[in-house]
């Protein structure tokens, strides 16, 4: 048999997670040619499939990187079994329209910052509180000021306002 000796040829985790961005921002692009247009009025001078696709766009472009990165490094041996914690983060990333519903955009963006360093333990508070202070003050600087785009204020603001 022809190449006998040769172990199987498995692709490094880097391409596959890379291989695995490209697909989600894929399928995350074609979502948005199902967007409704919005009155002009309404539309902040973007149209709403703009940030999305950006943010896919960048998504798609790390993808690209990781791939990369994998066809250029050695091949992958045994991989050492996914922890625990990617799958609390991925659940924690599902529940994020919820909570952007339920406490809006800048004050879950500042739970996130401030909560997901810790539980992957970062436990420095000299970086995690400047970073959960400076991203939604970031994010509303370039956003709300520069680019005049409304975020979702949540139910608790309505609510308490």
């Amino acid at each position: 048999m022809a190449g006998g000796n040769r172990k199987g040829r498995r692709l490094h985790p880097d391409t596959v997670a890379g291989i695995a961005l490209l697909a989600l921002s894929a399928v995350g692009f074609w979502l948005t040619t199902g967007f409704r247009e919005v009155p002009a009025m309404l539309s902040q001078n973007v149209p709403p499939t703009f940030f999305p696709r950006l943010v896919l766009g960048l998504i798609a472009a790390g993808g690209i990187g990781l791939i990369a990165g994998g066809l250029r490094a050695p091949r992958a041996g045994s991989s050492s079994p996914i922890r625990p914690l990617v799958f609390v983060t991925a659940g924690l990333v599902v529940l994020l329209p919820f909570a952007i519903t339920l406490l809006g955009t800048l004050a879950t963006i500042f739970l996130v910052t401030l909560g997901l360093p810790p539980l992957w333990n970062e436990r420095r508070l000299r970086f995690v509180v400047p970073l959960a202070l400076g991203m939604p003050a970031a994010v509303y600087l370039v956003f709300t000021v520069a680019l005049e785009v409304r975020f979702p204020t949540g139910l608790v603001a309505t609510l308490l306002g």
